[in-house]
């Protein structure tokens, strides 16, 4: 009886791995940010405020912050005033900040999010929305952050598991390239291509694009599908 080599498939599972951190990511972000969007703010309909970041993961006994980046493009000096709707598990708390913009500055105001803020058990909401300053025209945006139930800081684990999806999807790549049989099945340019949607998963994530998180999702999905379909039919 043959001994099969386990490190003949370490590339393989480097590849899974990989990918599935990638697209847990993308799962957990999308989660939060499609949650956020139907929490129970009161909505404006403003133009959409695309500088809102925030964290995708926190801890629960973690203090982080969200923030906006406000330029003024205009000729003249602008006040606009913000309203910060943030989720508790009682009502959401609602802040009004004001700040003054000279012509061409930029400002990055900030404000702090917390275990106090944890909401559904396992959420933390916000929405901002900067009023009217002539010129400029009301925006608003929400955004969610997915609470782990781990010891540390968020940030720590959004970045431990990006660079190991990298790290592993590109290993596993590499690897199948370098064994490729010319004239086999299309293995490895669906391999690619899922790499190539969790990336994409990932920066939609960065992004806070939530619709773009589902279809990216539901794309993986689809092409895991077939994938598992071809290996059925070739095995």
């Amino acid at each position: 009886m043959k001994n099969q080599n386990p490190s003949k498939n370490l590339h393989l599972v480097s590849y899974v791995v990989g990918v599935i951190l990638g697209l847990a990511v993308t799962f957990f972000a999308t989660w939060a940010d499609l949650e956020a969007a139907y929490y129970g703010f009161d909505r404006t309909g403003g133009n959409r405020l695309s500088s809102l970041a925030c964290p995708i993961f926190m801890t629960a006994s973690e203090t982080t912050n969200i923030s906006i980046k406000l330029t003024n493009s205009t000729d003249r000096k602008v006040s606009p005033s913000i309203k910060v709707d943030i989720s508790s598990p009682i009502a959401p708390v609602s802040i009004i900040d004001d700040t003054e913009l000279a012509i061409g500055e930029s400002k990055r105001l900030r404000w702090e999010i917390g275990p106090e803020n944890i909401d559904l058990g396992r959420f933390v909401f916000a929405r901002v929305w900067t009023y009217a300053s002539y010129p400029l025209k009301d925006k608003e945006s929400t955004c969610g952050v997915f609470v782990l139930p781990l010891p540390g800081k968020g940030v720590f684990y959004t970045w431990s598991m990006i660079l190991l999806s990298l790290a592993g999807m590109g290993y596993g790549l590499m690897v199948m390239k370098q064994i490729r049989v010319p004239g086999r099945n299309g293995t490895l340019e669906r391999s690619t291509f899922l790499v190539v949607v969790t990336i994409l998963g990932l920066f939609v994530s960065y992004m806070g694009w939530w619709l773009a998180g589902v279809l990216v999702i539901v794309l993986a999905l689809l092409v895991i599908i077939i994938s598992i379909g071809y290996s059925f039919r070739t095995s």
